[in-house]
């Protein structure tokens, strides 16, 4: 189980450990190091320094996902990694560099080293503790199911506490409760609460097929952007495993060999996709923001300014990942109005003033949202972010509407550039604008973002009969 900040933290913790190593043998090579070896010699053991500690993380797995969940695993690490590191130089010295010998200096070095590697996993510690509340940034999950297999997830996740903030687990699908004397499926209750209390996945041991409740439940879920995954035993999904492909259930990954399953592809929801499409979206918004709107900026406000009066920049709520509202950033396009929160833009629609019936034509005026790109609220390819008081009528009236919400909106779109763009007057165009924003969602790759950034273009350079 892999998450962005135990990534950022392992990535931290590897950047300050060589730093400590090679500042330990600068602070004593300088004091004293240097009066007793040439620099040749001075060199080999720094270089040495530096490949037995590598070499003893990559055995130990100082630096894995696993193994930086839990401080006391953390500090073992450590010390195991330390212990083998002075093996290492002292064999090396001895059989090989004869002219390096393990002095009172070196072995200074050594202190100094393993006293700069405890004080920054103690700095690690003491800001997660009290200061960065990583809470925030860990998925909240519950788990359905008593029984020895979701005994086991808890474990795993518990030994995951950096990355999950584990809820509890709920007890089996087919016991009942009773609340205000009326019977209550455990299952549809802990969704409940998992909605009530904003958890983020929720992993359960029966499977639709066991239950005629279970699809409600999997609506009711979605709708509220809360995953469910599907926990079997390694034996149960050899065995089945072709049932489970009929039925249209995917292999998610292994947490401590149990098979987890999901009932729809997310390449998105893998650490190295997402560093990947992040990546990509900071690289391609400072590029827009530096050679297109340094210039075309200043520009369109002074254009829009002699137009109409007020801000020349639009912002809007609506509605993102996991639908969490943002302000989302625009080219002002209409005369200031009372119905922009709530109102869309129809064709020759009368509050459009004439700089922005061409902004609108040319998708000019989405180009600030490259800044929302930039802050991380958007991306540059993803479902159009859609507002607030539309994200509530549709999610109540379109079948599965909110599972576009598990990912970050977008400038544009696969739905867009395949003619979904702009007002929907009836249900079936939003329908077809979910399907396709489904459909990116369950096929993201890079080359796609590139494809639909492409036609993106070619569509805004030819004109679109949606756009107005």
């Amino acid at each position: 189980m892999k998450s962005r900040h135990v990534f950022i933290l392992i990535t931290l913790l590897v950047i300050f450990d060589a730093f400590a190593i090679n500042c330990s043998f600068a602070l004593i090579y300088f004091s004293s190091f240097l009066t007793k070896n040439n620099l040749e010699v001075a060199a080999r053991f720094l270089i040495l320094m530096n490949l037995s500690w590598m070499v003893s993380a990559v055995i130990f797995g100082t630096y894995t996902f696993a193994n930086v969940q839990k401080h006391e695993i953390l500090y073992k690490k450590l010390a195991f990694s330390f212990l083998l590191q002075i093996a290492i130089i002292y064999f090396t010295c001895n059989q090989f560099l004869p002219g390096i010998r393990v002095t009172l200096p070196v072995i200074y070095i050594f202190i100094l080293e393993i006293l700069c590697f405890s004080t920054i996993r103690l700095m690690a510690y003491v800001s997660d503790r009290y200061y960065l509340k990583m809470d925030t940034f860990k998925k909240r999950i519950a788990i359905i199911g008593n029984h020895d297999l979701g005994n086991r997830l808890e474990k795993f996740f518990l030994m995951n506490s950096l990355t999950v903030n584990f809820a509890g687990s709920f007890k089996d699908l087919h016991e009942e409760v009773l609340i205000n004397n009326l019977p209550i499926e455990n299952l549809r209750n802990s969704i409940k609460y998992a909605i009530e209390n904003h958890l983020d996945e929720v992993y359960t041991t029966e499977f639709p097929e066991q239950s005629n409740a279970m699809n409600e439940i999997l609506a009711l879920a979605e709708q509220h952007c809360v995953r469910i995954k599907f926990v079997t035993s390694f034996i149960h999904y050899q065995r089945n495993q072709e049932f489970f492909n009929r039925a249209n259930y995917k292999l998610s990954s292994y947490y401590d060999g149990i098979p987890i399953l999901v009932n729809r592809k997310e390449p998105l929801t893998r650490l190295r996709n997402r560093i990947i499409k992040r990546a990509f979206d900071i690289v391609f918004s400072l590029g827009v923001i530096l050679f297109v709107l340094s210039w075309l900026f200043p520009i369109m406000m002074v254009l829009i300014l002699i137009e109409s009066k007020g801000n020349p920049i639009f912002k809007q709520l609506r509605s993102g990942r996991d639908n969490e509202p943002f302000y989302c950033f625009k080219f002002r396009s209409m005369r200031i109005n009372k119905n922009s929160n709530s109102q869309q833009a129809t064709r020759n629609d009368p509050r459009v003033t004439r700089i922005g019936s061409f902004m609108r034509k040319t998708s000019i005026d989405e180009l600030p949202q490259f800044f929302n790109v930039l802050f991380g609220d958007m991306s540059v390819v993803g479902p159009r972010p859609h507002m607030l008081k539309h994200t509530e009528e549709y999610r109540q009236i379109i079948n599965q509407y909110m599972v576009r919400q598990f990912l970050k909106p977008g400038i544009t779109g696969q739905a867009q550039v395949n003619g979904f763009r702009g007002e929907t007057k009836v249900h079936e165009q939003m329908e077809g604008r979910v399907k396709h924003d489904i459909a990116y969602m369950e096929n993201w790759n890079l080359w796609l973002d590139l494809k639909i950034i492409c036609k993106t273009v070619l569509n805004a350079v030819g004109g679109e009969d949606n756009a107005f």
